[in-house]
């Protein structure tokens, strides 16, 4: 029997891949798709969640949610994410960045759940017969929000998969990595909900980087969902080549954050090294605001409460990128 998850996204160049690999694999069932606030305004990431729905030809559920944190922009001076996100101009006077406005693909004709995020998440985990995976890929302020209105649906989580946080990496800031620091105190809240919870985080994800030659497999699919997946891999290795290099080889390449979130679920051996731990996250505002605090000690103050991801396979990971994105004939 496939594996029911609920997919929550910031879509995104990234978060399409994810999206795609869930939906193709065999061994999982999309109950839903929430979308949320993050890399692009909720209005961009919620039609660029459509418009992959619409692409893959699936009758997926998708499911608007927050348009901010739940809390972070209350506080003056507190700093928050102000939709300028990095980005260059190319000689040709082309903006280069990690995520454009819109993916390029036919715009969405389907609609949208008349549910929001948190009212889908409800919905869907108190009606489920069995319980349900969650796949987070974004800002956390969805599902915060529905355990807050709800405690009792965690009982009904099987398991919650977070790409966010890191421990030797970050990103948005020099503490903390962009997901997390978005809605530091939504993330606490899952993290202090007591479900079980994994957490691929940047350590994981930049061991899996993508370079040129990943890119080409999918263009070799010649499908449409092997043309998006190579056009957005060799788009962010651009990217991240003039804003973030990710490879200290010199070899071109880009992490591909979120999709290694959804390979955790279909095979947990894709990580290699997991700790399972004590995590906090710091709430503080200040220099530290939005950081993964990871608790490496051998005896620890607090109990243990997710799995925290080190090291990925990477091969593995093309691998299975390869095989379940392989799979889309249409």
């Amino acid at each position: 029997m496939a594996r029911k998850v609920i997919l929550d996204v910031d879509t995104g160049g990234d978060d399409a891949i994810a999206i795609m690999t869930a939906a193709l694999c065999p061994d999982l069932e999309v109950v839903g798709i929430c979308t949320t606030w993050g890399n692009l305004p909720i209005e961009n990431t919620t039609e660029n969640t459509l418009r992959v729905v619409q692409l893959l030809g699936m009758d997926i559920p998708v499911a608007r949610g927050a348009s901010q944190a739940m809390v972070k922009t209350l506080f003056p001076g507190r700093l928050h994410n102000p939709y300028t996100p990095d980005f260059v101009m190319d000689e040709n006077g082309n903006r280069i960045g990690y995520h454009d406005p819109y993916l390029p693909i036919p715009a969405a004709t389907i609609k949208e759940s008349n549910l929001c995020a948190v009212e889908f998440y409800i919905k869907a985990l108190t009606e489920s017969a069995e319980k349900i995976t969650l796949i987070p890929v974004g800002p956390l302020t969805n599902l915060a929000l529905a355990m807050r209105a709800k405690p009792s649906i965690c009982e009904k989580i099987e398991q919650i998969v977070i790409m966010g946080g890191g421990h030797t990496q970050r990103n948005d800031t020099a503490s903390a990595e962009f997901n997390i620091w978005c809605d530091p105190e939504a993330a606490q809240v899952v993290l202090t909900s007591g479900c079980d919870i994994t957490i691929v985080p940047l350590d994981a994800t930049h061991r899996t980087a993508l370079t040129m030659d990943h890119a080409r497999r999918f263009t070799e699919m010649h499908t449409p969902v092997g043309d998006l997946t190579a056009k957005l891999i060799e788009e962010r290795i651009t990217a991240y080549q003039l804003l973030q290099p990710a490879n200290s080889t010199g070899e071109l390449s880009t992490p591909i954050h979120d999709a290694l979130a959804v390979c955790a679920v279909i095979d947990p051996s894709v990580l290699t090294e997991v700790l399972y731990t004590r995590v906090n996250v710091d709430m503080s505002g200040g220099y530290a605001d939005g950081a993964t605090i990871v608790d490496t000690r051998e005896k620890q103050d607090q109990p243990k409460n997710c799995h925290f991801a080190l090291d990925a396979d990477i091969d593995k990971f093309a691998d299975m990128l390869v095989e379940y994105l392989g799979r889309f004939g249409g």
